[in-house]
């Protein structure tokens, strides 16, 4: 009978307990829900690379410029590019009928500039992708196929001991004589590209060494995978970044290149709207007419620092470590 007293005695007491809980039914599809978000490689690398100051800067710097060549060069008035005139407006100085003055051909170096800027931004994307494209191919090639090494080797030690300016330079010479009927774009594209691959192949066949002997790999060349599906399908997604990176960086490159042989005449002509073109005139004229030469080296300055701005954000975005 005690007892009976004493489980009725701790029910009571228990009753204030009760109040504050409530019984809760077992839900599988809560249970497996996951309270964190998931993980997403380039969801994060978008929201570290956007938080950057220089990744805003660089995009609104680049929209900026990529409005001004598009849109500034169909405003040209028709006598901007005229020469018949030449007498009266050549070597003109700043003012606001020619807010950059004029060259020795009496040009207007204000839509001169940005029209040539649209040319050698044009030509730098154009090379640039080439190059991607080429060295991706022959980067995964030269590091899957182990027996070529040596070949790729031989062929990157005789190129790279050569700067690649003359390079560059002697191969639009030799297209120019051997080839005059071609465009000079074309001949300018195919100098930059012939052998601008080279640096970009050798990095993406170190990073191709490293994850080569990974379980994956391992796994699909057991398997008998075909080498094109292991190459672009167990290669390429892990380096893909690294390659967007470097590709930003290449840009700038071969626009210094294109200007820098404009500039010595093997690349486009005088007479091209070309800012190496412009620069070249603009050198002979420095001591007595500045502004010729320096309109168009800002406007190039500013375009090599946009994409090395870039390309330094979104480099330092793919970093994991610094993901959440």
């Amino acid at each position: 009978m005690e007892n009976i007293i004493d489980i009725n005695e701790k029910t009571k007491a228990n009753d204030g307990l009760d109040d504050l809980f409530y019984r809760v039914e077992l839900n599988e599809e809560e249970s497996e829900h996951l309270a964190a978000e998931p993980y997403s490689y380039w969801k994060s690398v978008f929201h570290v690379f956007i938080r950057k100051p220089a990744a805003i800067i660089s995009i609104i710097a680049f929209a900026i410029l990529l409005l001004g060549v598009i849109i500034i060069p169909l405003f040209t008035p028709a006598d901007a590019f005229a020469t018949e005139n030449i007498n009266t407006i050549k070597n003109a100085s700043p003012s606001s009928e020619h807010l950059w003055g004029c060259d020795i051909l009496g040009r207007d170096l204000f839509y001169l500039t940005w029209t040539g800027a649209r040319t050698s931004l044009y030509l730098g994307l154009i090379s640039s992708l080439v190059v991607l494209v080429i060295g991706t191919i022959l980067g995964l090639i030269w590091g899957y196929l182990k027996k070529l090494d040596w070949l790729f080797i031989e062929i990157y030690n005789l190129i790279s001991n050569i700067p690649s300016l003359l390079i560059f330079m002697l191969l639009a010479t030799i297209f120019r004589e051997a080839f005059p009927t071609w465009h000079a774009e074309a001949r300018l594209v195919i100098s930059l590209s012939l052998t601008g691959w080279l640096g970009l192949s050798l990095m993406i066949r170190n990073m191709v060494l490293i994850i080569d002997n990974r379980e994956y790999n391992i796994a699909s060349k057991t398997l008998a995978t075909p080498a094109s599906r292991i190459m672009f399908k167990n290669y390429l997604p892990f380096i893909f970044g690294v390659i967007i990176t470097e590709f930003s960086l290449i840009i700038p490159g071969m626009i210094s290149s294109e200007v820098t042989m404009s500039y010595f005449g093997v690349g486009l002509p005088e007479t091209a709207y070309s800012i190496g073109a412009i620069m070249k005139l603009g050198i002979e004229n420095f001591n007595q007419y500045p502004w010729q030469l320096l309109a168009p080296a800002a406007l190039l300055a500013l375009i090599i620092f946009i994409f090395f701005l870039f390309g330094m954000a979104f480099s330092d975005a793919l970093d994991p470590k610094k993901h959440r």
